[in-house]
């Protein structure tokens, strides 16, 4: 049985199972492989990275930090929850989890524009889709 399921491959994801794998947690993190931080060509607003770091890098460290504390990380979906008397079981990936707590980080989808070559141009900063990061970026 694990102390915490976490729906959601993403920063904060990552971040809870650093953070619960740090508190001696038995953790499994369920990635479906389509964080919008993947899309980040670079980002100045990452406590300690002051040059910037890609999303994928980010993931990248975060995953291999949360891993080093003993957090699983899985590929796949979580299909469907249920509840039992002891917290939860998931259905998914193949696979049928036992759990006391679920946590959800499941992010935002974007509503991005329809045009073809989209992913080269928020690569390029020609499309930017972060209200927090960009208004810093294209103040004045």
């Amino acid at each position: 049985m694990l102390d915490c399921l976490i729906i959601g491959g993403g920063p904060a994801g990552l971040t809870a199972a650093i953070y619960l794998g740090r508190f001696q947690r038995n953790v499994a993190l369920f990635d479906g492989g389509a964080s919008r931080a993947a899309f980040i060509p670079s980002t100045h607003n990452c406590p300690g990275f002051p040059e910037g770091i890609s999303g994928n890098q980010l993931l990248s460290r975060l995953g291999n930090q949360a891993s080093r504390y003993g957090a699983r990380i899985i590929s796949g979906i979580i299909e469907r929850l249920e509840r039992t008397d002891d917290g939860f079981v998931a259905h998914g990936a193949g696979s049928v989890i036992a759990c006391r707590t679920v946590l959800l980080a499941t992010g935002i989808v974007d509503v991005v524009p329809r045009m073809a070559h989209l992913r080269e141009a928020i690569a390029d900063g020609c499309v930017r889709l972060c209200p927090i990061c960009d208004a810093y970026v294209r103040r004045d």
